[in-house]
């Protein structure tokens, strides 16, 4: 296909960014490179965590309206709006599911690890075909313990999938899963050349990560019944601009693919 060339040529353009991976899926890979290698997950790993909860709410083993008590003290800062509301000290599951994933909020990833446990989510990853593509070892901004999560480009399209057919198997939940990804805050990434009020029948459900030198995107197009899934990931990458262009060009060459 002539759009792969145009990949293969893009690569080469960006030969400069230091440590990158990416692939492109239908259903079956359409490209890729590096795609077995394991990146600092930084803020996708919140993606498994995301499909752990909706996986068990959608089969009766979890609640998603339960309340969990935040104190407002010691809250983590940076990305997301829990620091910034200390005055709101109940929260539901399904609100800081949302507050995860379209503002990237660490403190609620971090109540949403203890809610459950860390040991019960790393055991359930062990029970998925993509085991070995995600690694999460640890909270969020845990630097003390050494660990790192890790994540490889393959195993974000692996993890962003199943949460896309959760939702599809599960029609009465559909809306409610994919809500916080259609309606991601952060689109300087894959989406960043393109826009769905533009061009309305396209859809767009990502993750986005920005993490000093870590920057990755993973995402999938929707566009007139066809599903592409993407995930980009860099790391010890220097220059952000030329970062985000890299995956711009990327998303624009996927959407001109399927027009």
């Amino acid at each position: 296909m002539e759009w792969k060339k145009e990949l293969e040529k893009l690569n080469e353009k960006y030969e400069s960014l230091p440590t990158k991976g990416l692939v492109i899926s239908d259903g079956e890979t359409l490209f890729s490179f590096h795609e077995e290698k394991l990146f600092s997950a930084a803020n996708l790993i919140k993606l498994p965590i995301y499909l752990y909860y909706y996986e068990h709410a959608v089969y009766g083993q979890l609640d998603i309206l339960e309340e969990i008590s935040v104190p407002s003290q010691g809250r983590i800062s940076g990305k997301g709006v829990l620091h910034l509301l200390p005055e709101i000290e109940v929260w539901t599951v399904e609100e800081l599911l949302k507050a995860m994933i379209a503002v990237s909020d660490h403190e609620a990833t971090n109540q949403l690890i203890a809610h459950v446990g860390l040991n019960p989510i790393q055991e359930w990853i062990e029970t998925k075909e993509w085991k070995e593509d995600v690694k999460l070892r640890r909270y969020l901004m845990d630097y003390a313990s050494g660990l790192v999560n890790e994540m490889s480009p393959q195993g974000a399209v692996a993890v962003l999938k199943e949460i896309i057919q959760l939702g599809e198997k599960n029609p009465d939940w559909q809306k409610r899963i994919e809500f916080p990804l259609l309606n991601q805050q952060f689109r300087t990434g894959l989406p960043g050349s393109l826009t769905e009020k533009e061009i309305p029948v396209l859809e767009i459900l990502n993750k986005t990560d920005e993490d000093k030198t870590v920057l990755h995107d993973a995402a999938l197009f929707r566009y007139k019944e066809k599903n592409i899934y993407v995930a980009a990931m860099t790391q010890e990458a220097e220059n952000e601009a030329q970062v985000y262009a890299w995956m711009q060009e990327i998303g624009k060459h996927i959407f001109q693919s399927v027009e």
